[in-house]
Parts: C-alpha cells; sequence; structure tokens
C-alpha cells in the first residue's frame, strides 16, 4: 500500500511515515496543498491521509481540489482532525472525506484505518 501523508507540521508528519513505515506501509510526506495536488496527478496513492488544518487551506478544501482532478476522483481520503464534533465529521463526508479520525490517536489506529479505507476501495 502507497500513502500520500498531507500534514504542514513537518514532525508529526514525519512520525506518521515512520509508523507506516513500521507497518510496512510506503508513505509519501508532504507539507502544503500545492505539493498534494501535484503529488496525486504525477503519482499512484493507494489511500490520502489528510490533515483538517493546513497553513495555506483547510484540509476539506484540499480534499475538494483532489476530488475535482481526474486521478483524485477515486482514491480514498482519511481526514486527521482534532475537533470530532458531528459538524466537522459532516463537513468532512461534503468535502469528499471517507472516513474521519479524531486527534489524539495512536498508530494502530491510522494502520487500521487506512487499510480499511484501501479494501473498501478495491
Amino acid at each position: 500500500m502507497r500513502v500520500l501523508i498531507v500534514d504542514d507540521n513537518e514532525e508529526l508528519g514525519g512520525f506518521l511515515a515512520a509508523c507506516l513505515r513500521e507497518a510496512g506501509i510506503e508513505s509519501v510526506v508532504t507539507r502544503d496543498a500545492e505539493g498534494a495536488l501535484r503529488l496525486v496527478e504525477n503519482e499512484k496513492f493507494d489511500v490520502l491521509a489528510v490533515d483538517s488544518v493546513l497553513h495555506e487551506s483547510a484540509g476539506t478544501e484540499l480534499v475538494q481540489q483532489i476530488r475535482a482532478t481526474k486521478k483524485g476522483r477515486a482514491i480514498p481520503v482519511l481526514l486527521m482532525s482534532g475537533i470530532g464534533t458531528a459538524l466537522a465529521r459532516r463537513m468532512a463526508t461534503l468535502a469528499g472525506c471517507n472516513e474521519f479520525l479524531v486527534k489524539p490517536f495512536g498508530p494502530s489506529q491510522l494502520v487500521e484505518q487506512l487499510q480499511s479505507l484501501r479494501k473498501s476501495a478495491r
């Protein structure tokens, strides 16, 4: 499985990548929406893990932009958020996210969610 992690926090992005590597999952980390859009267009990913708050935009805005691309339409998206309200979840769903994971979460939760998303996309 190959995962694109989009998180503007360099430390957290590196930590998430290390957790996935430990579970045998390949990942690429980008810190901004522009990089994410470029990567989705030029590379193949099985799942996207997107932070809900990025420096230049909301994660949900990025997901909408990804969904508007030919390649990004079908890639499952997990939105990671520190806000777990029903409204936040609804906004994520409306933006095109497939799953929602509330921070803080453990590495095993992340791996399980990503694996589940990949299976459901097949």
